[in-house]
């Protein structure tokens, strides 16, 4: 358990992207309407299916990646990636980095809230009585839409970007970026196809980030900063956890109603 919190870091919340920290970039990179477009360019949520079932990983190495993977702000969420990568991010600052996954968040949690103001779900814990999620919670969160998946939305995000960074490792980060809006359904905060539109989206806005006159240079000066940091030759001490979590599956699933 304590390997999971070493690669997650301090576990928010919130079950939609998180704030970002104080003294972080509060503008992403996409203007309003551009964020417009993408949500109402959004497929609607499709009707409750069996594939909506919860795989059920209480007590499993699953569960608790799926608590470190709550935290979606940088510089702790690049560390979520460091397996993938084989290096440790969190080794030093790495600025540039925390920058172009900051203004991403930004990005991430507006369209996540455009597109859950016009379509509505409930969360799993609203509908299943009695059903625990794996981080605390309040009402309003409990009350709050399903749809899409906001940690989907940024995992998926991260993952194109990482991807970008290092090509030569795209496959691996790309699937923790599918992870982390996995992570969601395991934590029971979202229904399992609510994470898979999440993580459509989150692939729609990185698309639409990285063709911004912005991007670029925030782009090369985070490429120089993880080229440096892989060069260091520092691993995850977590890594053998994440690798025997990412094996396991659920035993059953919770129901949709």
């Amino acid at each position: 358990m304590a390997a999971f919190f070493l690669l997650g870091g301090c576990v928010t919340p919130a079950g939609v992207p998180a704030s970002v920290p104080d003294g972080a970039p509060t503008a992403g990179y996409l203007e309003a309407g551009t964020l417009r477009t993408l949500a109402d360019a959004a497929e609607p949520p499709s009707p409750f299916s069996a594939s909506d079932a919860l795989p059920d990983a209480r007590g499993t190495d699953r569960w608790w990646l799926a608590i470190a993977h709550a935290e979606l702000r940088p510089p702790e969420a690049a560390q979520h990636f460091d397996c993938a990568l084989g290096t440790r991010l969190a080794e030093r600052p790495r600025p540039a980095l925390t920058r172009i996954m900051n203004r991403l968040l930004v990005d991430a949690d507006r369209l996540t809230r455009l597109m859950a103001a016009t379509r509505t779900r409930p969360r799993p814990i609203r509908v299943i009585e009695g059903l625990e999620p794996c981080q605390r919670i309040d009402d309003a969160m409990r009350d709050s839409g399903s749809w899409p998946a906001g940690g989907a939305v940024v995992g998926a995000a991260y993952g194109e970007l990482f991807a970008t960074l290092a090509p030569d490792r795209a496959g691996e980060v790309r699937r923790i970026g599918r992870e982390i809006g996995l992570s969601r359904a395991v934590c029971r905060m979202n229904w399992t196809a609510d994470v898979v539109d999440g993580a459509a989206a989150g692939r729609r806005l990185y698309a639409g980030a990285a063709a911004t006159a912005d991007f670029a240079g925030d782009l090369e000066a985070a490429r120089t900063e993880l080229a440096a940091a892989r060069a260091e030759g520092l691993t995850h001490p977590g890594c053998a956890a994440e690798r025997r979590a990412l094996g396991q599956a659920g035993r059953g699933a919770a129901s949709a109603p």
